[in-house]
Formats: C-alpha cells, structure tokens, sequence
C-alpha cells in the first residue's frame, strides 16, 4: 500500500480573500490511487487552497485526475487550486490527464509565491482595487510562516537520514523539544542544523562552545547571577536609547535575513494600531527603518510629513501616532550587515539630535551587536549539541 500522508500547515481567517480563508495542505509520499488525496482536499471546505508538492514522492495518475477535477470545481465558485514545489515528473502527469480546453489547477515554482498570488488577487476580491495596507503584515507572516515551514521540513528530513530516525514526524518532536528547551524558534535552530557541517565522530563538535565570554554592555546594570534572555535584553536596549535620545516613543527590530523582514521585538509609547502596522516590514516597504537596513547606515527623518521614505498609509500611522521626527540606527552584525534596527521617535519636527546623542546611540549599536552575535552563537551551538545527543538517543 503506497504510503500517503498529509498535513495541515496554515488555516487561518484572512479579511479580504474570497473565502476569508486561506489553507495550506502540504502531502508526502506515494498518493496511489488517490483516494486518500480526494478525502484530504474536500475536508478542507470553502478555503483559498495551496497545495504543497515538495515532499511527494509520486503523484500517480488517478491522484492527477482528482487535482483536475477539485480545481474545475473550485475555478466554478471563482476560486483557483493553486500547487507549489510541482516537480518535472508530477507537472508531466498533470498535463497527460488535462483535457484539452479545461481548466487546471496553476503551478508555483515555491510555496511563498503561491501564496503571494493568493493574497494578491483575492485582495483585490476581483473589483481591481489594490489589497487593503491593513493585509499587508498579515501576508508578510503568512509568507515568513510558509518559509520558516520550508526550513523545517528540511531539517527534518536532514534529521531521519543523519539519525536513521523512523519518519519526518518523529524528527519534528525532536526538533520542536531542543527548540523550546532552548529559547529558540523551530525555523531558526532548522535553518542552523542545514547550514552546519555535521559533527565528527570521536571529536567536539564546537571547540570553542562556551570559551568566548560574554561582551561588555555598559547599558545593562550588574549581574545577577541569572542567565539573560534575548527578550529582556532587547527591553533594556530599548529602554537604554529613550534614555540616550530623551525620547519616550522607541522600538527595536531584528532582520531576518531569510526574507529580508523586519521583526518589532520590543517598543514603547505607541498605540496598538501602530504595534499591528509595522509589526513586520520587508525590503519593499516605504519606511525609514526600511531605508537604513538597505543603506547599513542611520536615517534621520526631521518631519514625517514630508519624508519621501514613507507612503501615504504609512505616513498616516505615524501621524497618528503623534511622531514627527525620527531616527532609525542599524544594530551591525556579520560582515557588516544590519542585524536589526532601533528607532526614537519624537512628537515634535526637527528634532535636534546632538553629536553627544548620536555617538552614544553609536556606541549602544555596536554593544548591542556583539551581544546578538554572542548569544545566538553560544545558544545555537548549545542547542545543535543537545539535539545531536537527543537524536542519538532516539
């Protein structure tokens, strides 16, 4: 019996697609005679529906039919079946069992940009008017979400060759129990583990783990013993440039270099329409830390009203806000590139930042850079040294 699997990656309500749901269905092995594959798409209802192919080992040609016949069906109702990571072999039986003049299901090269297809044109809910600015974090998300999913079955799959472990599952408890034990997200200890040369038998895996000390910051106060969390030191870097800026609006972000997003990890002083708006940022958008971590250089606004780094929807939170003038100051990281941003922000236009402030906000850039750096190297070598162990073990 083929052995056919599948799993429910993403379903959520999205304000504004056609459904006002989006559905992502990734399947895995051999779909056989396709009955499973029939039954795991009409449970899915009245959904915007992507199917993700990556991980199939054959799509036989009843399960082509049934792709056929469920994106007719959903091409009636104003909705298209939409399939990613379709390989040469999976396209050619598709093609074999399309009938000339009917409608099939479209193909996506990746996951992220069958989704960004989704959103784009059910946004628009076919009336031509471009997607609401209020969907816009939400699809960054979704596509970070659907990224960070790729990472994971990777690691995965990694996982079960390396450790001889029984199926993809099994290697994802692994995975998500080092993760959490270690403060971590699954995506970015998955992206770690593929990127790191294996481990050699007989020798240590990191000969430095745990010899590097931790830097210097001036802005954290004296140790108490208790290891500190990234979460709380992003707090007290944000509380440490209000201090250095005289500003009582701040918020710090961290770049995440897999889609070149960024994350609001810490803030103050702001309403929560601010917080929902620029929750994530990509490399596309219209704002002055948008501007700095492309240029890897500080950016001054002087009066939000006239910058041209803003749009209009992006300018209007900010007004709304009470902020007029601004600085956003890049966090560096490895070889010279932003690793994430800090910003002030002050209710009043041309805000004077004096030579004293901008060298202190300098500095604190620079501490705050070597921290990140050493932290996520002492707990990802950390993490990689428990999930080798546990995987042993398994």
């Amino acid at each position: 019996m083929p052995n056919f699997s599948c799993r429910t990656v993403l379903d959520m309500n999205l304000p504004g697609l056609v459904t006002g749901r989006l559905t992502v269905l990734a399947v895995y092995g051999d779909t056989g005679v396709g009955t499973a594959l029939e039954f795991a798409l009409a449970a899915q209802g009245d959904t915007q529906l992507v199917v993700d192919l990556g991980s199939l080992d054959r799509l036989s040609p009843d399960a082509a039919e049934i792709l056929l016949r469920f994106a007719a069906a959903g091409a009636a109702r104003g909705r298209l079946l939409r399939l990613a990571a379709c390989t040469a072999d999976a396209a050619a039986v598709l093609a074999r069992a399309r009938s000339t003049g009917t409608a099939g299901p479209e193909l996506y090269p990746t996951v992220p940009e069958a989704l960004t297809a989704a959103v784009t044109s059910a946004a628009a809910s076919g009336t031509g008017a471009a997607p609401s600015p209020a969907l816009r974090p939400h699809a960054l998300r979704l596509r970070h979400e659907l990224l960070a999913h790729a990472r994971i079955a990777r690691a995965q799959g990694l996982l079960v060759e390396r450790y001889g472990l029984r199926d993809p599952r099994s290697a994802g408890v692994l995975l998500r129990g080092v993760a959490r034990t270690h403060g971590l997200s699954r995506a970015g200890l998955a992206a770690t583990l593929t990127k790191t040369p294996p481990p050699v038998p007989g020798e240590p895996w990191f000969t430095d783990a745990g010899a590097t000390a931790q830097p210097a910051v001036g802005f954290l106060g004296p140790p108490d013993g208790r290891p500190l969390t990234q979460a709380a030191f992003l707090d007290a870097l944000r509380d440490a440039v209000c201090a250095a800026a005289h500003a009582r609006m701040a918020d710090v972000q961290l770049l995440d270099r897999a889609d070149n997003t960024l994350w609001l990890e810490s803030h103050c002083g702001f309403s929560d329409e601010f917080v929902r708006f620029f929750a994530v940022i990509d490399d596309a958008g219209t704002t002055a830390c948008g501007e700095a971590a492309r240029k890897s250089e500080r950016v001054v606004v002087d009066d939000v009203v006239t910058a041209p780094f803003f749009d209009e929807d992006s300018r209007a939170v900010l007004l709304a806000a009470h902020c007029r003038s601004l600085q956003s100051t890049p966090i560096p990281g490895a070889g010279g590139l932003p690793q994430g941003m800090f910003s002030t922000h002050h209710a009043r236009p041309c805000h004077a930042y004096t030579e004293a402030e901008l060298g202190t906000l300098d500095r604190i850039a620079r501490e705050a850079g070597a921290w990140l750096d050493w932290h996520r190297k002492i707990t990802l070598h950390s993490a990689l040294e428990d999930l080798h162990r546990r995987a042993l073990l398994s």
